[in-house]
């Protein structure tokens, strides 16, 4: 076969493999488009099964746990500074498997900071950490990726006395038909703890009793108070930094104790009476009783009975007054051991002076 010929055969072949390749391209595109879905579906599915390809997943205002704090004080150390505040801006981004994408939180990382790590005072950096998931992927990317935090000695003031202070109208253990001595606190005494810079200026603690907000019965009372913490300046020292603890239990409050008499009222100008009159040529001025009313508490039952103020004396003789001032000192007397006077003594004061003829 000569050159020409096979040339001109080789030509012949490639026109109608050519016209073949056109006719499949533009012919018949409904079969070759389903062939390109059908082609990018299967990569798709192989792709999203490949756990060695991921994609980069971002959450802001992340949850952050910190923990290690109890061992921090078995240490001797706290921080002071507002950990909410610190960690209350916190952005993660993970790489994630292409299957787990949708269905993954930030739970899955552990994302946490860990106080035990601090072994000193002052500024201290805690790093965030985080633990990558097997199934999740893991934390690629945290901002900030650290804190710096302030630490202070962590210490304990023992044997710090606790107060009751009575508010409302209340007076030298008189409320209104009631007589309340000095309530009893149990504990009497507290451990403050937290730190130094707080503790150091603790003096006192308080506890408020407010006798409206009680249903008073006759002799005992119940109810708790909620601690305050003082200054040597009177000033109330709030922290969530301090705890206050008795016989190494946390406590907010201590339980008050009140006993609690009824009380009755007597005037005093009712129960003194005066006799006679006074010699001829003077006349009586004034006259003067204090105090005006005289409570007594006692037991219900003492009390029915009492009609009148116990007195030693009910009647003042004016014969016996003379040219002046007569000051008479009246003793109340206790209608039972455990009653209780407002006033033990009744003062009468008269003033007699010369009649000019």
């Amino acid at each position: 076969m000569s050159k020409a010929s096979f040339s001109a055969r080789a030509k012949a072949a490639g026109k109608q493999l050519r016209m073949i390749f056109r006719h499949i391209v533009f012919h018949n595109g409904w079969i070759k488009l389903i062939a390109v879905l059908i082609s990018v579906i299967l990569w798709a599915g192989l792709i999203s099964q490949d756990d060695s390809l991921t994609r980069d997943k971002t959450w802001q205002n992340v949850n952050i746990t910190v923990s290690g704090a109890d061992t921090l004080r078995r240490n001797g150390y706290v921080v002071v500074s507002d950990m909410d505040q610190l960690l209350s801006n916190v952005t993660v981004t993970a790489a994630v498997p292409q299957r787990q994408y949708e269905t993954a939180e930030t739970s899955a990382y552990n994302l946490r900071v860990d106080l035990s790590r601090i072994s000193g005072t002052g500024k201290q950096e805690l790093k965030i950490l985080s633990t990558a998931s097997g199934t999740y992927g893991k934390v690629v990317n945290t901002v900030p990726s650290a804190l710096t935090v302030d630490v202070e000695d962590y210490v304990v003031r023992q044997r710090i006395p606790v107060s009751v202070t009575v508010t409302g109208d209340y007076q030298n253990g008189w409320y209104r038909d009631w007589y309340i001595p000095s309530p009893s606190v149990d504990p009497a005494l507290i451990s403050v703890n937290g730190p130094r810079s707080l503790v150091q200026t603790i003096s006192r603690a308080r506890v408020f009793l407010d006798p409206d907000s009680l249903d008073w019965t006759e002799e005992s009372v119940l109810t708790t108070g909620e601690i305050k913490l003082y200054n040597r300046a009177g000033e109330l020292v709030e922290s969530p930094l301090l705890g206050i603890t008795t016989e190494s239990l946390m406590i907010d409050s201590v339980l008050i104790e009140a006993s609690a008499l009824p009380t009755k009222a007597f005037s005093t100008e009712e129960q003194i009476g005066l006799s006679g009159s006074v010699r001829d040529g003077y006349r009586v001025v004034s006259m003067k009783i204090s105090p005006e009313t005289v409570r007594v508490a006692a037991k219900s039952e003492i009390l029915e009975q009492l009609d009148d103020l116990p007195l030693d004396q009910y009647i003042i003789d004016l014969q016996t007054l003379q040219e002046g001032t007569t000051v008479f000192n009246i003793k109340v007397q206790k209608p039972s051991e455990d009653a209780v006077l407002s006033n033990d003594t009744v003062i009468v004061t008269l003033e007699v002076e010369k009649v000019e003829e």
